[in-house]
C-alpha cells in the first residue's frame, strides 16, 4: 500500500514485523507456482526500548536487509479502510480527488493523512458498480513505523495492512475459489475478512482479540447461545457474511479459516461451525507454502502477518 523508494527489487521482499510480542521476519522464494519459505524467524522483545532496536538492527545485518526490498505491516487501529465511489477523473488527478472525497470521513485533518488505494469488487446493485477502497492513516504513524525501519537500516519498500496480507493467504487457499471468510485476533483487536478469487471483498474490524475470547473457555455451555464471549464473535462474523451475501449478491462462502493465535482458545472453532452452520477449520501455513523448518502453531501466529506480507505481488502504489 504505502510506497517508499527501494534501492533493488531484482529480488523478492522480504518482511520484516515488529509486532507487541516481538519481532518476525519471514523470507519467501517466489520462484515457482508454490512459494518456499526459506525464513521463518520470531524473537520476542527484550523489554527495554533500545534492546528492541537493537535487535531490529541486528535483524535487518542478519538477514541482509540493507539492499533488498522489504515490507512491513500497519498494526490494527493505525489506519481505516473506507470504501467510497470512483471519482471521474483522469488517473493524474485521482490521489486529489480522493483526498477532496474522504475528508469528512475521517476524525482528522486530511492534511494530516496519508492515503493509498485498492479496487474493491462490483456491488451486484444496480448504479454501485464502480467502488474504490481507500486505506488512510495519520501521516505520522506511518511515518513512525517507516522511521524504525530505516534508522535500522532497513531497505524499505512498502508497508501494507493486515486485510491485504490475509488476502494475500487466501488467494492460496482452496477455498479461494468459491470465496472464503478468515477471522485474524491480535491480543487486543481482530478482524474478519470475506475474499473471493483472489479479491477482497469485505473487512469487518473487531474491537476484541483473543483475550477476550479466552475469558470465555470456562463457561459451561459449549452450543450456540451458551458462551456470550464466543457470541461476541458469531454475531460480527454473521453481520459480515450477511453483508457479503447482499450487496455483492455473491453465493455463501465455501468456509471459515482462523489464524492461530499466540495463546489458544480451545473450542472456538467447534462453537463457530454449531453457531454458524459454516465449515470452520485452522489454518496450517504449510498448505500454502513449502518449508522445511518446524513451522507449528506457536510459531505459525506470531509469523502469520510477516509470511502474508512477504506473499505480496503488486509493486505499484498510488
Amino acid at each position: 500500500m504505502f510506497g517508499f523508494k527501494s534501492q533493488t527489487r531484482k529480488q523478492g521482499l522480504v518482511a520484516v514485523v515488529p509486532g507487541g510480542d516481538g519481532l518476525a521476519v519471514a523470507e519467501l522464494q517466489m520462484n515457482g507456482a508454490r512459494p518456499r519459505l526459506q525464513s521463518c524467524d520470531f524473537t520476542p522483545w527484550d523489554g527495554s526500548p533500545e534492546a528492541n532496536e537493537k535487535l531490529l538492527a541486528k535483524k535487518v545485518k542478519q538477514f541482509g536487509l540493507a539492499k533488498r526490498p522489504v515490507t512491513t505491516v500497519m498494526e490494527l487501529g493505525e489506519y481505516s479502510i473506507l470504501s467510497v465511489e470512483a471519482p471521474d477523473v483522469p488517473p493524474a488527478e485521482l490521489r486529489a480527488a480522493l483526498r477532496w472525497q474522504i475528508k469528512d470521513l475521517i476524525d482528522f485533518h486530511i492534511d494530516d493523512a496519508v492515503i493509498d488505494v485498492f479496487d474493491a469488487p462490483p456491488s451486484g446493485a444496480t448504479g454501485r458498480q464502480n467502488n474504490l477502497y481507500v486505506v488512510v492513516s495519520r501521516t505520522s504513524a506511518v511515518r513512525a513505523r517507516a522511521d524504525r525501519l530505516q534508522d535500522a537500516q532497513a531497505n524499505l519498500s512498502v508497508i501494507d495492512v493486515p486485510e491485504l496480507v490475509l488476502r494475500n493467504i487466501a488467494a492460496r487457499l482452496p477455498e479461494n475459489e468459491a470465496g472464503v471468510a478468515m477471522i485474524y485476533l491480535t491480543r487486543e483487536r481482530g478482524v474478519v475478512v470475506v475474499a473471493r478469487q483472489s479479491m477482497l471483498y469485505f473487512a469487518r474490524t473487531l474491537e476484541l482479540g483473543y483475550e477476550f475470547l479466552r475469558q470465555g473457555m470456562n463457561i459451561g455451555g459449549t452450543g450456540p447461545g451458551d458462551n456470550p464471549t464466543f457470541d461476541r464473535l458469531v454475531l460480527e462474523v454473521q453481520r459480515s457474511l450477511d453483508y457479503y451475501d447482499r450487496y455483492f449478491a455473491q453465493p455463501p462462502v465455501a468456509g471459515l479459516v482462523l489464524v492461530p493465535t499466540a495463546l489458544p482458545v480451545p473450542g472456538l472453532d467447534d462453537y463457530l461451525h454449531d453457531a454458524l452452520g459454516l465449515s470452520v477449520r485452522m489454518l496450517d501455513l504449510r498448505e500454502i507454502v513449502d518449508c522445511d523448518s518446524s513451522l507449528d502453531a506457536h510459531l505459525q501466529a506470531h509469523c502469520l502477518a510477516a509470511v502474508g506480507a512477504a506473499l505480496r505481488q503488486e509493486v505499484s502504489t498510488l
